[in-house]
């Protein structure tokens, strides 16, 4: 389950609202995520004599009077896909196209279980977070439920319109939704003109990221560890997928070696690809260069206020949570002109806004942060600036519950609590 969806959910956790979860897959709910039902498909699977077994009586009986009182109940049980047989067959082994593109889910998480859990809820609203499974199901499931299916507000992501709409099976099925949604949100002003020029004419949310702020109180305090140009460390965003380059960047950071002595470059998040390549880039012994393994969010925060530079290259994204939490930990931001970042930063002050396919530019860029003092410490006071007005927490937090404070007025109803 997605990081990114548990940190939307905890910003509205607190409001009293009746939040309900329905995954796309079986893979077992964050441990942080609280105040919402997850509704797993193998619940239907789970006779009480196995539970106690595998979890304790204490936890069983605490789970039924939470439900009997009406209260959210935590997804305790991630690993009976494994266990039961059957859960195994429901939870991955026939899958359903969700429209005219490829994408699909398994049939326990598809749009016809999704239905019957709403007619059965009867939710006042519908909140799908990503289009290309979350939003391309609901749309199925509002097709076979028809003129009785709630309010439905959408929320896309990082490449969900700005990359699919290129192919015209996606393209054909995100204007269908788009035309289907009466609430939408996005973390660009790019999105939105995107969304219109596909048909949207939905009520649009202000826009804001999706994954919520930052503890502004805690990062002051690692990104005044010490000052940027002091600072002797290369983070480098590691995807090597369907939108990520970073093969491109790897690239552009052997082509500054000579600039590169002295720092160390780690590159996180790192694909298959990726880590192929640092490895023919530590056995050169011209860059001091290392994958990071996998590391929670404090790890990566405090990675990012040792940093004087953070390099992320893709052709598609919305606005980089890297980049982001770089800008707030100090760190100077180079970030390809395929995301919205030039809705947070003006190129060549608070950061670089660099072609995702042009080498020899990005580093020409990379070599100038890496040597130009003065540069990346104005950008640091500039884009904490920045941070300090648009990313608090609880800045975002408050806009995330007046999303639906906002909705359910144009509804004439009440944000029930």
């Amino acid at each position: 389950m997605s990081t990114h969806t548990a940190r939307w959910i905890n910003q509205i956790a607190d409001e009293g609202w009746d939040l309900h979860l329905f995954p796309v897959n079986h893979l077992p709910a964050i441990p942080e995520m609280r105040g919402v039902t997850v509704h797993q498909p193998w619940q239907m699977f789970r006779p009480r004599r196995m539970l106690r077994t595998l979890f304790g009586r204490d936890v069983v009986a605490q789970d039924r009077e939470r439900s009997q009182a009406g209260l959210p109940v935590k997804a305790i049980y991630p690993f009976l896909p494994m266990v039961h047989p059957l859960a195994r067959v429901a939870t991955g082994a026939k899958y359903v196209r969700l429209g005219e593109s490829e994408a699909q889910a398994p049939f326990a998480f598809g749009p016809h279980v999704l239905a019957r859990l709403i007619r059965r809820l009867k939710p006042d609203l519908i909140h799908s977070l990503e289009f290309q499974h979350c939003g391309y199901n609901v749309l199925r499931a509002k097709e076979i439920i028809g003129q009785d299916f709630p309010a439905w507000f959408a929320t896309n992501w990082g490449s969900d319109i700005y990359y699919y709409r290129r192919f015209d099976d996606h393209r054909r099925q995100i204007s269908r939704l788009l035309r289907s949604i009466d609430f939408y949100s996005c973390e660009c002003e790019r999105d939105v003109t995107i969304a219109r020029e596909l048909g949207m004419d939905a009520y649009v949310l202000p826009v804001m990221p999706n994954t919520g702020g930052l503890n502004l109180v805690e990062l002051e305090a690692v990104r005044n560890r010490s000052i940027t140009s002091k600072r002797r460390l290369v983070m480098v965003k590691g995807y090597q997928h369907f939108a990520g380059r970073a093969l491109v960047a790897l690239d552009a950071i052997e082509r500054c070696s000579e600039a590169l002595q002295g720092f160390k470059v780690v590159v996180f998040s790192a694909s298959a690809e990726t880590i192929k390549r640092v490895d023919e880039l530590k056995k050169s012994n011209r860059i001091d260069i290392d994958i990071l393994p996998y590391a929670n969010h404090e790890t990566m925060l405090n990675l990012f206020g040792d940093a004087r530079v953070y390099l992320g290259v893709s052709i598609s994204d919305a606005i980089s949570t890297s980049m982001l939490e770089a800008m707030a930990t100090g760190a100077f931001p180079i970030q390809t002109n395929t995301s919205c970042c030039d809705e947070w930063i003006d190129d060549g002050r608070e950061g670089f806004i660099i072609p995702c396919d042009n080498v020899g530019v990005i580093a020409e860029r990379l070599a100038r942060a890496l040597l130009d003092d003065a540069l990346v410490d104005c950008a640091a006071e500039r884009n904490w600036r920045t941070v300090r007005a648009r990313l608090d927490s609880e800045l975002l937090r408050h806009k995330a519950v007046a999303f639906y404070d906002q909705i359910f007025d144009r509804l004439g109803e009440p944000a029930s609590r």
